[in-house]
């Protein structure tokens, strides 16, 4: 899609196509695309397995977040719990020493992460709070077309003030 975006956009500079408002359109219609939206998800699935918390980390496409940094934070904690590395599964495992509300922290390399929260009861159940999937497709389209239009309104604020500058 976003190679389509390139050739409308060589065409509208050489006179062909219309004007590059199509390009923009182009672009946000290639942006929003749902394998363009969920490329770099981080999701997560909790588990509890014989009183430890166990979170495989995933993206969309099925590949896993290998050895990315993490932190467990404790309930009311300032210092984190635990700290390591996601293993070659995609996974995180804790064992927590008491209940209350649990979060662990992945941020990965590249800026994306995720934060999930955890709350383990007085009989050494965890339960994960709800939004562990991440955000719905639309959810993230509309985010996508969000940002896009704010980009090019923001273009187009500094272009009409740019022109106002200029000496007719």
């Amino acid at each position: 899609m976003l190679a389509a975006a390139k050739m409308f956009y060589l065409r509208s500079r050489s006179g062909v196509a219309g004007s590059r408002a199509g390009l923009g359109l182009a672009l946000i219609l290639g942006l929003a695309s749902p394998a363009a939206v969920q490329a770099h998800a981080l999701l997560h699935e909790v588990l509890d397995v014989d009183s430890m918390v166990l979170i495989e980390f995933f993206f969309p496409d099925g590949d896993r977040p290998y050895f990315e940094g993490y932190r467990v934070m404790g309930p009311d904690q300032q210092r984190p719990f635990q700290t390591g590395r996601i293993n070659a599964a995609g996974q995180v495992s804790f064992r927590p020493d008491r209940p209350g509300a649990w979060r662990v922290v992945v941020a990965t390399e590249d800026g994306h992460g995720a934060e999930v929260r955890i709350t383990v009861g007085p009989d050494g159940l965890s339960v994960a709070e709800p939004g562990g999937r991440g955000l719905s497709q639309a959810s993230r389209i509309t985010a996508a077309v969000g940002y896009l239009l704010g980009v090019f309104g923001i273009i187009a604020l500094w272009r009409m003030r740019r022109a106002r500058r200029t000496p007719a």
